[in-house]
């Protein structure tokens, strides 16, 4: 089934639908990403680029529910207006969706939801695009830091039994025991989401005295377990993805999150080619925005430059309409934040940058990041 947004192109008003966590634990993320996705929007609502088309940011809260992820694709898929969407954080909601945006043919791009099961081509779902590397392409770079880089010798793994956090463990596990041995693996244990006294299981783990303490999760198990961490006199290091790198990780934990590791898909914004990144964090200062853009903003606001643009080229073809952005998504060339790219056969950019960090001084720290051809990595200039 597939919806199209009548008129001649060049007229007419047109949705982009939201469906992020806009409430709830992970809202720091959501709102950030929102924001940033919007401010795209609005910019080139104000630049006149688009000349009398209009493009709204149709605001979704799915509260971190899989339930209301997928209610919210349902009702922007079933909106005639809406040509095209952008979700979801959580990679349990991205997982969930793809399949009812596929139904009504809506084009959607993830700027979070790292699962590779969301991602093409895990399945065959030709609307979704994402402008993030998916989990074992991320696992893959960790794994290489934490047993070639660091030379970690014995690492204990913990996942949040969420498919982000058990996809991630496994995937790390699997090229941890390919680069550094079988041997490097001492441990590994699952965590339930919301769990909050880990003393039991740290008390389980001090004894075996790991350099490295995995963390598949996020956020909020991650502050308490750190802190935990450092109260028990537990001195390895905690290493954690995207579901933690967070300012917001930063302020929750305090001084214990010193030390703090994690891989994530993107540069500090001063990496970003031709001034992009700063600019962007200029403008999302001089919109005074409730919250941060947080760790997941430039994603968002480089899809929001990528409808933008694909609609920009739709429009000079003739045509604004659900599969007029699908062309484009599939055949364009976009100038984002992140950088120039395009979507190859299965809506994965050719462009990836992924680091590493550390918590030094309150603030995360660049240690490595790929190079140009997402090979290996490299130290990162100071």
């Amino acid at each position: 089934m597939v919806f199209c947004v009548c008129g001649d192109g060049r007229s007419a008003e047109y949705g982009l639908a939201t469906n992020l966590p806009l409430s709830g634990s992970w809202v720091n993320y959501g709102a950030g990403m929102n924001n940033s996705f919007k401010l795209a929007v609005d910019q080139a609502m104000a630049s006149g680029k688009l000349g009398d088309i209009r493009l709204r940011v149709i605001e979704g809260d799915n509260a971190g529910n899989t339930a209301q992820a997928v209610t919210l694709a349902t009702k922007a898929g079933a909106d005639p207006s809406v040509i095209g969407a952008f979700c979801c954080w959580a990679s349990e909601n991205g997982i969930a969706t793809h399949s009812v945006y596929q139904r009504y043919g809506l084009p959607v791009i993830l700027g979070g939801s790292n699962d590779h099961r969301s991602s093409r081509p895990f399945h065959s779902d030709g609307v979704v695009f994402r402008n993030s590397p998916y989990d074992l392409i991320n696992m893959k770079f960790a794994a290489v830091y934490a047993a070639n880089i660091a030379h970690f010798k014995k690492i204990y793994l913990l996942d949040d039994t969420s498919a982000f956090g058990r996809t991630q463990v496994d995937e790390f596990e699997k090229v941890a025991r390919e680069k550094g041995g079988t041997a490097i693996i001492i441990g590994r244990e699952s965590i339930a989401q919301g769990e909050k006294d880990f003393t039991p299981l740290l008390t389980k783990i001090k004894p075996l005295n790991p350099d490295l303490v995995y963390l598949g999760g996020r956020i909020i198990e991650a502050s308490l377990l750190r802190q935990q961490m450092v109260r028990l006199n537990l001195t390895a290091p905690m290493m954690t993805s995207g579901g933690t790198f967070s300012e917001t990780y930063i302020k929750i934990t305090g001084q214990p999150a010193e030390g703090t590791l994690a891989s994530f898909w993107g540069l500090p914004l001063a990496n970003y080619p031709d001034g992009r990144g700063l600019a962007f964090e200029k403008a999302y200062a001089d919109a005074k925005f409730n919250n941060p853009y947080e760790a997941f903003g430039p994603m968002a606001y480089a899809a929001g430059e990528v409808f933008v643009q694909a609609t920009q080229a739709a429009a000079k073809s003739g045509s604004v309409s659900r599969q007029a952005l699908l062309n484009q998504l599939n055949t364009q060339e976009f100038q984002t934040l992140l950088g120039n790219f395009h979507f190859d056969q299965n809506g994965m950019p050719n462009l990836i940058h992924i680091a590493i960090y550390e918590v030094r001084d309150g603030k995360w720290q660049i240690l490595y990041r790929t190079d140009p051809t997402a090979t290996t990595l490299v130290k990162a200039s100071p």
